[in-house]
């Protein structure tokens, strides 16, 4: 079981999330898990969610059937979280270092 669990939800942010999702997976403290929220984008979002679970076991991949919002696509994120504690960043955010 992780220790963190990072939620990221994704709508119509295609141009930020590749740098949200890097700013996460290249901390020091590798022991999290990254559940990303695809909520029904009709951009790339759900595409670039795919490509970083394919190259990252860390990446869990959440795609909504229907828009739900920022709200309810964390709830939902939760739903699927295993780490000890819940970090909850906005797609277009990064993380500093360390």
């Amino acid at each position: 079981m992780p220790r963190f669990s990072v939620i990221v939800p994704a709508y119509q942010v295609q141009a930020y999330l590749p740098a949200c999702l890097d700013s996460v997976l290249s901390q020091s403290y590798p022991d999290l898990e990254v559940i990303a929220v695809d909520d029904r984008s009709p951009d790339a979002c759900g595409e670039i969610i795919d490509e970083y679970a394919a190259r990252d076991a860390r990446v869990k991949p959440l795609h909504l059937a229907e828009n739900r919002g920022l709200g309810r696509a964390r709830n939902a994120g939760m739903g699927q979280a295993t780490g000890d504690y819940l970090i909850f960043l906005d797609s277009d955010d990064t993380l500093t270092p360390g």
